[in-house]
């Protein structure tokens, strides 16, 4: 009996140990992520005013020089202080902030690859190398140190789940399905869509098909089944799409004022998009209960009128 005692409790001790490795390597990685996103968030800020007020950095066209400086504007307006407020609350603990922040950090990392992979080169090109590649191991370092259990429970009562996954999917099947109409049209016809750049519809159709759509899809799925990673990758993915719509009716903006042939600022299309990314967002966002009780005092305030 002494034996096998001693024999538990050297087993009990090692697994102890066990755990306060994993659990030590995970606030490292975390303190790591979060080190990153501010480097992150100051060059996001620094590249963007940049980009704004410096003359003739963009060595590009009309088309990609204003949708660049479009996306400057949404970086430094909404993007860098999205992932700002998200990183400091999620290092106090709130679980629907760590959520945002993954969305505000794979917003960093497929916004720049437009800056990296399809901008000419310029003065503040290293800038956005080093962006591109900090949000890489920003958020492989997340969402590999995340507790994703603890943050899909704080997202369980969302009302509508299924539906903003389902939102989520056939956005990016309609997406993909629309790049590989056109790849498969200009193969046979040499025919692209009139006004826009080959080279850009190119870098469009190969970040988009190769990012965006399986992010959206496969998001969309897991959260329309309730899954665990569903619920933080779902609403990571709303975010990142709301912000980036953002920067998309921005883009078109600065192309309508520079008379961009064929750009029409706020498109129909996108405004919808815009809202539906933006409702998911506060739909998952807001918890049921806060919007019980708001609904509850409504009805009480109504009938005491």
């Amino acid at each position: 009996m002494g034996m096998r005692t001693i024999v538990r409790e050297g087993e009990r001790g090692a697994l102890d140990a066990r755990e306060g490795r994993q659990d030590r390597g995970t606030e490292s990685g975390l303190r790591a992520a979060y080190l990153l996103s501010a480097a992150i968030a100051v060059l996001m800020m620094v590249a963007s005013a940049a980009g704004l007020l410096i003359d003739g950095l963009y060595q590009d066209g009309p088309w990609a020089r204003e949708a660049l400086r479009g996306g400057d504007l949404t970086t430094i307006a909404l993007a860098a202080p999205v992932l700002i407020a998200s990183m400091l609350l999620a290092r106090r603990g709130s679980r629907a902030a760590q959520a945002i922040w993954l969305g505000a950090l794979a917003y960093s990392l497929y916004n720049y690859a437009y800056y990296v992979f399809g901008a000419a080169f310029n003065d503040i090109f290293v800038l956005h190398i080093a962006l591109f590649s900090l949000s890489i191991a920003a958020l492989v370092l997340a969402i590999a140190n995340i507790d994703v259990t603890a943050i899909a429970a704080r997202f369980r009562g969302v009302r509508g789940a299924r539906l903003i996954g389902g939102f989520l999917a056939v956005v990016g099947i309609v997406l993909g399905g629309l790049w590989v109409f056109l790849a498969i049209r200009f193969a046979v016809t040499g025919e692209l869509m009139a006004g826009v750049p080959p080279d850009g519809l190119h870098l469009v159709f190969a970040i988009d098909t190769s990012l965006l759509v399986p992010g959206l899809v496969i998001s969309g799925i897991l959260l329309w089944r309730r899954t665990t990673r569903g619920f933080v990758f779902g609403t990571a993915m709303a975010v990142m799409g709301a912000v980036y719509q953002v920067n998309l009716l921005m883009a078109g903006l600065f192309q309508s004022n520079a008379h961009v042939p064929g750009v029409k600022a706020f498109p129909v299309e996108g405004v919808v998009l815009a809202a539906g990314f933006g409702l998911a967002t506060l739909l998952l966002l807001v918890p049921r209960e806060r919007r019980e009780r708001r609904e509850r005092c409504g009805g009480c305030f109504s009938s005491h009128s």
